[in-house]
């Protein structure tokens, strides 16, 4: 399996579970079922996030040239890094005993914390591919 399927196929993973996660796997409090607060924008953020991520893995794993993967992977370390940003910017709730802040964030961390590491191999092997010009 080349770089760029291997690439793809992890970045696609971790994508999809932050595309679900606020909604499915451990959702926010509006998809618990309690009132909207400041966690449903959020979370409407993150599965935005997950979408540009799944759609830059497909990229990545269609690519055939080192210089699309190379942009590709840069592009998934940028929202990768935005994931972890983004309950820290949009907020929510300031209750630990409410489901987002003992579920949804952590795990959204660790997918974003995921994401940038595995973007970032993927990003350097893409540069270890090609002869260098002097």
């Amino acid at each position: 399996m080349s770089k760029n399927r291997r690439a793809g196929s992890i970045v696609f993973v971790l994508g999809l579970l932050v595309a679900l996660t606020p909604r499915y796997i451990l959702p926010v409090c509006e998809f618990a079922g309690k009132k909207p607060m400041n966690c449903g924008f959020m979370g409407r953020a993150e599965i935005f996030l997950g979408v540009i991520i799944i759609s830059v893995a497909v990229g990545a794993f269609l690519s055939k040239g080192a210089e699309a993967l190379r942009w590709l992977m840069l592009v998934a370390v940028v929202t990768g890094a935005t994931v972890l940003l983004v309950p820290e910017v949009l907020g929510y709730c300031p209750s630990s005993q409410m489901p987002c802040h003992y579920g949804t964030v952590p795990m959204l961390r660790l997918l974003g914390i995921l994401l940038v590491i595995v973007s970032s191999v993927g990003l350097a092997l893409s540069r270890g591919g090609e002869p260098q010009s002097t």
